[in-house]
């Protein structure tokens, strides 16, 4: 089954669907969050809005199968890494395929973080 695409904008990248969304995340004191979905659901990351103005380590979570490095890492729920710090007051469609480019490259070294963005040692 597909993805719900009420009130969700649709990025097309690399000859691949994504859905996307910012709503209001209740489980994390109302803060906002950028969700991105694949359309064949394999691809799912959320994304805090404005990490770069709170002097924190910015972190993205995991909620899908899909993300470069995680691969041959032996997981149960979401996980936690941290992302570059980019300019993410406002959510644009570029910044929405810088993130998914992210997710989707090679990376050198995964930094894990717990659910507040401190890091896991």
């Amino acid at each position: 089954m597909g993805v719900a695409q009420k009130g969700k904008r649709k990025l097309e990248h690399n000859g691949r669907s994504y859905f996307w969304y910012v709503q209001q995340n209740d489980e994390d004191y109302g803060r906002m969050s950028l969700n991105i979905v694949s359309e064949d659901k394999k691809f799912i990351v959320s994304f805090l809005v404005a990490q770069s103005v709170e002097n924190k380590t910015p972190h993205i979570v995991i909620k899908g199968l899909e993300f470069v490095g995680l691969e041959n890492h032996d997981r149960t729920g979401w996980v936690r890494v941290q992302t570059p710090t980019w300019d993410d007051q406002v959510i644009t469609p570029g910044l929405v395929k810088k993130i998914i480019e992210w997710c989707l490259s090679p990376k050198e070294q995964l930094v894990f973080v717990d659910w507040n963005g401190n890091l896991i040692q």
